[in-house]
C-alpha cells in the first residue's frame, strides 16, 4: 500500500519477497497473492479516492508538488488526453509515474469501475508474475546465487574492458599529439 503513496521502494522487492516466503514454506502461496493483490489495490485505491474527493486542491498540497515535479502533471493531461483511461492499465507498469496517472485518475473523474477494472487487470499480470519469480528463485537460491555471481564476474569483465579501452585511447592521443 505504501508503494501507492509514492514510498522510494518498488512493490516489486516486496511482492518477490512473499514469493520466496512461500517457497519457503513460510507462508502459503495463495495467501500471498490475496494479501498482495489486496495491498496494490487498497494503495493504488487510496491515491485514486484522493485524487476523486479532493479534486484540484490536491495538486497545490505541498506534498503532491514534491512527489509530482517539473513538467510531470502536463505530461500526464497529455496522456490522458490521448490515451483516456487506457493510461491506467499502462501506469501500473510505469513506477515513476503510476502515483499521479492514479491521482489524476480521481481528479479527472475516471469512474471507479473503469479504475478498478484497469487497474485490477494490470494488476492480475503484474502482481503474480513478480510472487512467481520470488517463488521460482526461492525454490532455486543456489541458481540465483549462481547467476549472481556470473553477473558479477561478467560486470567485472566490462569494467576491465573499459579500462583497458581507455588506457588504449589515452596513449594512441599521446602518440598522435607528440607526433604533431
Amino acid at each position: 500500500m505504501a508503494c501507492g503513496f509514492g514510498l522510494p521502494m518498488p512493490e516489486d522487492i516486496v511482492l518477490i519477497s512473499g514469493g520466496i516466503l512461500a517457497a519457503r514454506g513460510i507462508c502459503r502461496f495463495e495467501i500471498v497473492l490475496a494479501v498482495c493483490m489486496a495491498g496494490v489495490l487498497i494503495g493504488d485505491g487510496s491515491i485514486y479516492f484522493i485524487g476523486r474527493k479532493l479534486g484540484e486542491r490536491v495538486r497545490t498540497a505541498w506534498i503532491f508538488k514534491r512527489v509530482v515535479r517539473g513538467n510531470m502533471d502536463e505530461k500526464v493531461a497529455r496522456a490522458f488526453a490521448k490515451y483516456g483511461s487506457k493510461i491506467i492499465f499502462v501506469a501500473r507498469f510505469m513506477p515513476g509515474l503510476r502515483m499521479p496517472i492514479f491521482m489524476f485518475s480521481g481528479i479527472y473523474k475516471v469512474k471507479p469501475q473503469v479504475f478498478f477494472g484497469l487497474d485490477g487487470f494490470a494488476a492480475l499480470i503484474s502482481v503474480p508474475l513478480w510472487i512467481f519469480v520470488g517463488k521460482f528463485f526461492g525454490e532455486n537460491l543456489e541458481l540465483l546465487e549462481q547467476k549472481m555471481r556470473q553477473f558479477q564476474y561478467g560486470m567485472y569483465g566490462v569494467i576491465v574492458a573499459i579500462l583497458l579501452i581507455l588506457v588504449a585511447a589515452s596513449i594512441l592521443k599521446k602518440r598522435i599529439l607528440s607526433k604533431i
